[in-house]
């Protein structure tokens, strides 16, 4: 089934040119800072995008970066090409035709499950790369795009029969269409090369269970998921028994993410002052959003599940 979904979706979008030339001289040692720059200001707005989130909150820079060159200078290469990764997602999906679809809702989710997921990997002193779960949390749901393409209105239905029968939506969706949107998202990032362990975080970010070499890393994403469903903007000081007990007791195994209560709440409020400063920096406000899709109908694959 799913060979028959993607040969209705036609030819899966490809990273862009500009993407693939940047991160081959990203790779390459001897590349200098300021080749790199040169290649990321062959496309403006891939500049602009790349300055104006590295400039942002989400970072948190003491001193402006005026260029790419400087960014790559201080960021260090493997995090600008987890933000390279970002900025090129709306331009790649830019073109799709995208109806019935809460395309915002869909944007502000994974963008929390980035910021969560990166934050909480920097508290944990076993994760190296905390950008890849920047990464992760903005690409873990993206085969639902691929979906959305050739079946516009199913998110709307599945999602609604998932709450209607307490069904989980990874369920109902390989009832309904005989494969999930972790099976698609997977392909897809197969086929843009990206790293095995984002892969692995995309594959089991619905997983309760998480064992082998990733488990505490697809926890972490696992985690960030679903915690970006919960709002706890206004709140300031947010106590550990409280997280627990609004937020926590709902989520089975977070244990396995190796994080703390407190720093959990911490990533919880950053998600909900930062993502949508993280949007408009990624650009993805210039997305066409569908208005007849009904904003109360908010984006939400773990229903049933929480």
């Amino acid at each position: 089934m799913l060979e028959t979904l993607l040969k209705q979706a036609g030819e899966l979008p490809s990273l862009p040119e500009v993407y693939i030339r940047v991160t081959e001289l990203l790779e390459t040692e001897s590349s200098t800072s300021i080749k790199i720059g040169e290649a990321v200001q062959s496309d403006p707005v891939l500049t602009a995008r790349i300055l104006k989130l590295i400039n942002s909150a989400f970072y948190g820079l003491r001193n402006p970066v005026t260029s790419i060159s400087q960014a790559v200078t201080l960021l260090g290469r493997q995090q600008l090409k987890q933000v390279l990764v970002g900025t090129v997602l709306a331009g790649v999906f830019k073109d799709f035709d995208i109806t019935e679809f809460p395309l915002r809702d869909f944007w502000q989710h994974s963008i929390k499950t980035a910021i969560i997921g990166r934050q909480l990997a920097m508290q944990n002193a076993r994760v190296i790369d905390h950008e890849a779960f920047f990464t992760a949390g903005l690409l873990h749901d993206i085969g639902w795009l691929v979906i959305a393409k050739v079946n516009p209105g199913s998110y709307l239905q599945i999602g609604a029969i998932a709450s209607d029968e307490n069904k989980e939506v990874v369920q109902v969706e390989f009832e309904k269409l005989g494969v999930t949107h972790i099976d698609v998202g997977v392909a897809l990032l197969e086929k843009w090369g990206l790293p095995g362990l984002i892969i692995e975080c995309i594959r089991k970010h619905h997983d309760i269970d998480h064992i082998g070499p990733y488990a505490t890393e697809t926890s972490i994403v696992f985690l960030a998921n679903q915690l970006s469903h919960f709002d706890l903007s206004g709140q300031e000081d947010v106590e550990e028994e409280e997280v627990f007990s609004k937020i926590l007791s709902k989520v089975p195994n977070w244990e396995k993410s190796k994080c703390t209560a407190e720093q959990i709440a911490i990533a919880c409020q950053l998600a909900n002052e930062q993502w949508l400063e993280v949007m408009d920096s990624l650009g993805m406000d210039d997305l066409v959003i569908d208005d007849s899709v009904e904003e109360t109908f908010l984006f939400n694959t773990d229903l049933g599940q929480l």
